[in-house]
């Protein structure tokens, strides 16, 4: 009868130890879901401001103004324009360190 009892109270303690187990696996990837959701969360909504900061600007006249002036290529009265052109792609080519002048004379009258 005392061995039942000792049988019946590990089998208890093991499933009480795994649930333990079970539950601490899941909590763990439950807060990993949270903490992701929330810094995914915060980035949106700093997203959201800089857009509904866009929309003020792109209604704003003076930014419509000079939208439509450069897509049509116009300047205002008074207003000077600059164009720069791109840098030509230039590479320097590499050109070896000649040698010094009395080494050069030794190679000439005793060669190598």
């Amino acid at each position: 009868m005392k061995l039942i009892k000792n049988v019946a109270l590990t089998f208890l303690i093991l499933f009480l130890f795994s649930s333990l187990l079970t539950n601490l696996f899941s909590y763990k990837s439950k807060i990993d879901f949270y903490q992701q959701f929330n810094k995914n969360f915060d980035k949106e909504l700093k997203r959201n401001i800089e857009l509904k900061t866009e929309i003020v600007k792109k209604k704003s006249t003076e930014e419509i103004e000079k939208t439509i002036r450069n897509d049509l290529n116009l300047s205002k009265d008074n207003e000077v324009i600059l164009i720069i052109p791109s840098p030509p792609n230039f590479k320097p080519s590499v050109t070896p360190t000649p040698q010094p002048n009395w080494k050069q004379w030794w190679e000439l009258y005793l060669g190598k």
